[in-house]
């Protein structure tokens, strides 16, 4: 009876053994210089709103994957974010990485040179054609380390990124009569990029059919995960930096016809806000109002599915609760 116990045990033990091998095998680290799956990263953005302003520019010199440098891509490479609005992207690199998994990219930016040595490297470009150089506030970190959901890369796959650079949370106003900007502090800019499974988003696109922005002013369109909107709260400035609208996943800006897209928006539920802004000064936006939309789709619940299209038709009944 022993012996057989022992054999029992035994197996047991070999089968514990088997299982924690295969998920050990299941969460294998990346390797960056690795080859069997193939991995591509493109870049997008979130927009920021002001007259004054014409372009914006990052200049990326290295990816790391979980801490380490993927080689594949050439750096340095200067993009002007505010080309990628609403669903747009540029291809920033592919290449072969071996097969695992990881959930943390790095972005290494140069604040002082751009792709052609000119300065400098990060960079607000004026509609005058002057530049305001961008860097972290109270932080001369330039590896801006982004968490997000776990990727996991297999033999002879490829994998493809979506980076999403909300400028709207990125950058700040330093204030004065020159209108400098600067980008937010170091966790503040952190939680304003995020990178997301493309096959595993989806996107809402909207027609506000009665919308006018000369009567009813420049307007932005919010994205929330139901039930996370608090008014007071993402109106009132958060952090250091005093980030607005700091919980929402994504933005898009309303164009003049009243269409716009919220692109890159992982499987989920959903609820959407339009505020809109009054011109104060030299090219300066004030949050103004948030609009009162009448639409067949719940609002505060709208279904986001991976590789489709939400399709919302909106009508302006009025304002919510005047100047905020």
């Amino acid at each position: 009876m022993l012996i057989k116990k022992l054999k029992w045990t035994a197996l047991g033990f070999i089968s514990v053994l088997a299982i924690n091998a295969c998920d050990m095998e299941d969460d294998t680290t990346i390797d960056p210089s690795g080859t069997g799956g193939r991995l591509k990263v493109e870049m997008t953005d979130a927009p920021i709103d002001e007259a004054s302003v014409q372009g914006v520019f990052v200049t990326v010199t290295e990816i790391r994957i979980d801490g380490k440098k993927w080689e594949a891509f050439q750096g340095p490479k200067t993009v002007n974010l505010l080309e990628l609005q609403g669903g747009k992207t540029v291809t920033l690199t592919e290449g072969d990485v071996s097969v695992g998994s990881f959930d943390k990219m790095t972005l290494v930016l140069d604040y002082e040179r751009d792709a052609s040595g000119n300065a400098p490297g990060c960079y607000i470009l004026r509609q005058d054609g002057t530049k305001n150089k961008l860097v972290v506030s109270g932080n001369a970190r330039t590896d801006i380390e982004i968490k997000g959901s776990k990727v996991d890369i297999a033999e002879g796959q490829t994998q493809t990124l979506v980076m999403d650079f909300d400028l709207r949370k990125a950058i700040k106003e330093q204030g004065g009569a020159s209108k400098d900007y600067a980008f937010v502090t170091y966790g503040e800019l952190q939680s304003s990029i995020r990178f997301v499974k493309k096959e595993n988003t989806g996107s809402i696109t909207g027609k506000l059919s009665n919308y006018n922005p000369s009567t009813n002013g420049k307007a932005v369109a919010y994205v929330y995960t139901k039930g996370s909107f608090k008014q007071n709260t993402e109106t009132g400035g958060q952090g250091e930096s005093q980030v607005k609208f700091k919980n929402a996943v994504t933005s898009a800006k309303v164009n003049s016809d009243g269409s716009f897209t919220a692109a890159f928006i992982p499987e989920g539920e959903y609820e959407l806000h339009v505020a809109t802004y009054r011109q104060e000064g030299a090219g300066g936006l004030s949050l103004n109002t948030f609009l009162d939309l009448n639409s067949e789709t719940n609002l505060n619940a709208i279904s986001v599915k991976a590789n489709a299209q939400t399709s919302l038709s909106l009508y302006i009944k009025g304002i919510l609760g005047g100047i905020l």
